[in-house]
């Protein structure tokens, strides 16, 4: 082997290899956008193709296909390498050692070179990558009240928040190295099997004779272990999804637990939460025994393959080496090769247990995507046209099957005033101020308009505070106050006594007591100064006092803004001057309120 003239071969090996591996690449991809697998992958990785991003994304792909091309070459320089150093070792020539000490260590340079820069651009894809598809996740998840409307869907996908922290960045990373192991495969496979076939003589086995039957003993033995590894494994598909599954539960519940600890502690229900936990954590154990047996016949079906691999190149060749038809360069050459084209045709058998946990991502984040795409097919009902001020007439709501919930609800409303909605439990009255609010996921009959108002409030029973800052919580999502009429705000709602946390930065959910919550959601109606208010029992954890004062408050403040209340006390007519009952579903009337 010319060395010079072999370095100065590889850079047009690597271009022609590039040119033929990106158009095959692509080749490819076409190819699999027809399997159901295919329609999947590029149904979650599409935005990264897309006009703004491609030419990059192009470009970085060419790199990092170019540094797998590179480790190829380079392994089999390696190869070659040892052959002229174990051959001058065996042949005693002094100079011809140093001279491959010398290619020895130009090779360790490139490899060093080489592996820093493809650790840099692989980081700098999946990183990028995992930005945009993050971005796309959140957006998707975010717009048009998604996350909320998705849990009214009959198969409501499982650890939504796992899907879009854990399963986007394993699904890069794995799709990362499913390519790169491909390709890798692929080539190697051929610039090996062209290396073993020069090596390769004639074995004679049982009395016949099998010109460069090396070749064709290595890749039956090969195939027919890569089959039989596939066999065993298949049934990991389902466990390791299955995993994800359970795991995900069992960390949800745990949140659970920490998130409500004061209402089990009052319950002392650590009892059954311990139950609950350790039935969660059961599921989570029985699938990891099923994938434990299922892995100690792939595992042990691997192993005794590897090791058989270790000495059956040499046992192959032995013959030939004490008859002088091959030099220890040559059987060293021989061993070396052997293995990378085993790697290279084993890479599915050995990869399939990853494949499996990258099947199982796959599926979740097209189940997650499939989800939002029908919410976002799914007619959008806000019934509520544009007017001078609240009117509905014959107003039907239907539930998720198309049965009517309640019927002919009649209601008009202007400026400055003010409806009580009350009904017994269960009644449906936070449905019917969903509906009211155009929140309602489902469908609506009848005619509705509501005053022209940017933004209405709506006010659930226990309000939302961010983490952050305690202005940052008050002031959510984007109410824009001084401190001076924050704290004004603060005081007329009795929460004077958190003027110096303001810019303390903490979890303020659960600092907060109910009641506390429920006079910061008072404390955002003054400062956002809303035309229309909703407000579902959202004084329920307030002493009848400080719920006078808080309706009072809001009164006097904006005098003009229609407020429509949901409620069980009857102290609450009082600041209303209309009720509808929903004692009677199918005929809600509206009966005037004596304000007080």
């Amino acid at each position: 082997m010319n060395w010079q003239t072999e370095l100065q071969n590889s850079f047009s090996w690597l271009m022609s290899a590039l040119f033929c591996t990106a158009l095959g690449l692509y080749l490819c991809g076409l190819l699999l956008g027809k399997t159901e697998f295919g329609r999947r992958f590029w149904h979650i990785s599409r935005d990264i193709w897309r006009k703004s991003n491609k030419v990059k994304t192009i470009g970085l792909v060419l790199l990092l296909l170019l540094m797998v091309l590179m480790e190829v070459r380079i392994s089999v320089l390696n190869t070659f390498f040892y052959n002229g150093l174990y051959s001058s070792m065996q042949k005693l020539d002094v100079d011809a050692f140093w001279f491959f000490a010398l290619i020895n260590l130009m090779l360790v340079v490139v490899k060093i070179i080489h592996s820093v820069i493809n650790y840099f651009l692989q980081q700098v894809f999946e990183i990028r990558w995992l930005e945009k598809l993050n971005r796309e996740m959140l957006d998707r998840w975010l717009a048009n009240k998604n996350y909320y409307l998705v849990k009214y869907e009959k198969e409501l996908p499982d650890n939504i928040d796992q899907r879009i922290e854990q399963d986007a960045s394993e699904f890069i990373h794995g799709t990362l190295d499913a390519v790169r192991g491909v390709l890798n495969a692929i080539v190697s496979t051929i610039e090996f099997t062209i290396i073993l076939w020069g090596l390769s003589g004639i074995l004679v086995l049982l009395g016949f004779e099998v010109p460069k039957g090396v070749v064709f003993f290595i890749y039956i033995f090969i195939l027919l272990a890569t089959l039989l590894s596939v066999a065993i494994g298949r049934p990991l598909i389902k466990l390791n999804f299955n995993k994800e599954r359970y795991q995900g539960d069992y960390r949800y519940s745990l949140i659970r637990v920490r998130d409500n600890a004061e209402s089990i502690a009052f319950y002392s229900g650590e009892a059954k939460e311990q139950a609950n936990l350790q039935a969660k954590f059961q599921a989570v154990i029985h699938n990891r025994w099923q994938i434990v047996r299922k892995m100690l016949g792939l595992d042990g079906f691997n192993t005794g393959v590897t090791q058989i691999a270790m000495i059956l190149p040499l046992m192959l060749q032995a013959p030939r080496f004490f008859t002088g038809q091959l030099t220890l360069g040559d059987m060293h050459q021989t061993v070396q090769s052997f293995n990378r084209l085993m790697r290279a045709l084993s890479f599915f058998r050995l990869f399939y247990d990853d494949f499996t946990l990258y099947q199982a991502r796959l599926n979740r984040l097209y189940g997650f995507f499939t989800t939002l795409d029908k919410l976002d097919a799914m007619p959008v009902h806000q019934p509520l046209a544009c007017s001078k001020g609240f009117y509905l007439k014959n107003l039907g709501v239907k539930d998720q099957y198309g049965h009517i919930l309640f019927a002919q609800i009649n209601i008009e409303l202007k400026a400055g005033d003010a409806l009580l909605i009350q009904g017994d439990s269960g009644s449906g009255k936070t449905t019917l101020l969903k509906a009211l609010a155009g929140i309602y996921p489902f469908e609506t009959v009848g005619i509705a308009e509501r005053a022209c108002v940017e933004q209405p409030l709506f006010l659930p029973q226990r309000p939302y505070m961010p983490q952050g800052t305690l202005k940052q919580a008050i002031c959510y999502p984007h109410i824009q106050a001084s401190d001076t009429e924050l704290k004004a705000a603060m005081t007329l709602c009795r929460l004077e006594k958190y003027y110096h946390a303001l810019e303390q930065d903490n979890d303020w959910q659960v600092i907060f007591s109910p009641g506390e919550l429920q006079r910061v959601a008072f404390v955002r109606i003054l400062l956002s100064k809303p035309e229309l208010i909703f407000l579902d029992e959202t004084t329920s954890a307030l002493d009848e006092p400080t719920e006078a004062l808080l309706y009072c408050t809001i009164r006097k403040a904006l005098p003009q803004s229609i407020i429509i209340s949901v409620g069980h006390r009857c102290t609450l007519q009082q600041f209303h001057n209309k009720m509808i009952s929903l004692s009677e579903r199918a005929n809600c009337g509206l009966d005037d309120c004596c304000v007080k």
